[in-house]
């Protein structure tokens, strides 16, 4: 019979609160099915505008950046622009979890009679400042897509799989920008998510959205 730690959470039984609960799956290293409710979530405080977009994937650090920028109406110029640094692997939980969301995006810019052209930005562009982050929450609807960006604290998440009871999520920003943007984000990560896959790490575990 194996030993179950005092304290440690039941495999199989729903634990925590608040926006996310999780499910202990059996197995040497104890893999966490995570659930997030973003309905509980709290809204991300910071706001920004965004109208040009670039993504940068660092095989080396495994990680993917996001940049955004927008174009200053009078002299068509990109100003500064904000990074988001997150894992690899976010990304495609990321792109896996919102298949449903781009047959929406498609239909709305059909109805809006616009097309996915791409802004990119310079490379001479400096960054504002860079924020991290491992969950995305995407809507799109009435001419307009949202992008919020939340952290899952990994430290919630090794405590979690011992005997915490509560994983918390973090709002670190709001994204606001014409669907055509969030089009060219699904364009842009297609290739990657393809080849990135699942997160290797039983760290951040399985994460599903509802």
């Amino acid at each position: 019979m194996k030993k179950v730690e005092k304290g440690s959470p039941k495999t199989g039984k729903v634990v925590g609160g608040g926006p996310v609960r999780y499910t202990v799956q059996p197995g040497q290293n104890a893999l966490l099915n995570v659930q997030v409710d973003f309905a509980l979530a709290a809204v991300p405080g910071a706001y920004y505008y965004a109208d040009c977009l670039a993504l940068r994937y660092d095989r080396e650090l495994a990680v993917v950046t996001l940049s955004f920028a927008r174009t200053d109406a009078l002299s068509g110029r990109v100003g500064d622009r904000l990074d988001v640094v997150m894992p690899a692997g976010a990304l495609f939980l990321f792109w896996n979890s919102s298949r449903d969301v781009e047959k929406t995006l498609d239909e709305q810019l059909k109805a809006l009679g616009v097309s996915p052209e791409s802004r990119p930005i310079g490379v001479k562009t400096l960054a504002r400042t860079t924020l991290f982050a491992n969950v995305i929450f995407v809507s799109t609807g009435g001419g307009e897509s949202c992008l919020d960006f939340y952290y899952m604290p990994v430290r919630d998440i090794h405590l979690a799989k011992k005997n915490r009871s509560t994983i918390g999520l973090e709002p670190i920003l709001r994204v606001l920008s014409s669907p055509v943007l969030l089009k060219n984000l699904f364009e842009l990560s297609r290739p990657y998510a393809a080849s990135i896959g699942p997160p290797q790490t039983p760290n951040y575990g399985r994460v599903n959205v509802s």
